[in-house]
């Protein structure tokens, strides 16, 4: 709890975000200055241990963990941060100022949602309108990392994923990829529904933490 005009202001808690790899970090922090404005979102590159990293940095701090992850993992298996595993493991260590942990899950993988505004995708790669198909790439769950990477290819672009790919994700539409992508939107809902809320889902007992 802090002074603002004399008066006791609770903070409200972070949304820590933490993206499967550079990729789905640039996505994320894309979509935090779109849509998640009225949140205190940080987002970050999930490697490590992120979350006892991030509560030993922002000890004053209350937290709400979302885990940003493929269905189709690049680990191989999404199970490996199964969320009741870090439940357990947040619970063991009695890490009180983690309040909750959550998964948002892309369809397949991250470029599957880019594929919601192909339209961007042929504008990026400079595809003449003439040969410009919406109806191959629907739905767009079906795609992935490989047709996007042979689509790039067929116009002589290199898709390739990281920090190499963050001009052509600055230029994707996120307002048109939230609107059209269910996962995505209810993700985002999910942040914003708890973004105030102090109430500690993973230790009931404890009162909201007052600063």
């Amino acid at each position: 709890m802090s002074q603002e005009d004399g008066k006791e202001v609770i903070k409200r808690p972070v949304s820590l975000l933490l993206a499967e790899g550079s990729t789905d970090e640039i996505f994320y922090k894309k979509v935090k200055i779109s849509h998640l404005r009225d949140c205190r979102a940080t987002v970050r590159e999930l490697h490590g241990d992120q979350i006892v990293g991030y509560i030993q940095a922002h000890k004053d701090e209350v937290i709400r963990v979302y885990c940003c992850l493929d269905r189709e993992s690049r680990y191989g298996e999404v199970p490996g941060f199964d969320i009741k595993k870090i439940e357990k493991y947040i619970k063991d260590g009695n890490l009180t100022s983690v309040l909750s942990i959550d998964l948002i899950t892309a369809t397949q993988q991250i470029e599957s949602w880019f594929f919601y505004d192909i339209e961007g995708i042929y504008v990026y790669i400079k595809v003449p309108k003439s040969k410009r198909s919406l109806n191959t790439f629907r739905p767009p769950e079906k795609c992935g990392y490989r047709d996007l990477q042979r689509l790039f290819e067929r116009y002589g672009k290199t898709y390739t994923k990281g920090k190499r790919a963050e001009s052509f994700i600055k230029k994707l539409d996120v307002d048109k990829i939230v609107c059209t992508c269910k996962e995505l939107r209810e993700g985002i809902q999910l942040i914003q529904s708890q973004a105030g809320d102090l109430t500690n889902h993973l230790f009931p007992e404890k009162k909201p933490r007052k600063h």
